[in-house]
């Protein structure tokens, strides 16, 4: 199974109340704490990678899970 697959399998896992307050709570380097949007699911080295855009300024942002 390719990596990303995987990393949307585990994100998808996490209870859908908890992943909004995780999306909810992202740091952007102009806006401070900010929403991704936009974000595409990925994974390095077992952790979740979301990759995206803040919902402020349209600034690329990221979180990562572990």
């Amino acid at each position: 199974m390719p990596n990303d697959e995987l990393a949307k399998r585990r994100w998808l896992a996490i209870p859908s109340d908890f992943r909004k307050k995780l999306e909810n709570n992202v740091f952007c380097s102009n806006c401070g704490e900010t929403t991704i949007v936009d974000y595409e699911v990925d994974s390095v080295n077992h952790d979740i990678i979301l990759k995206g855009y803040c919902k402020k300024c349209n600034g690329e942002v990221a979180r990562v899970i572990n």
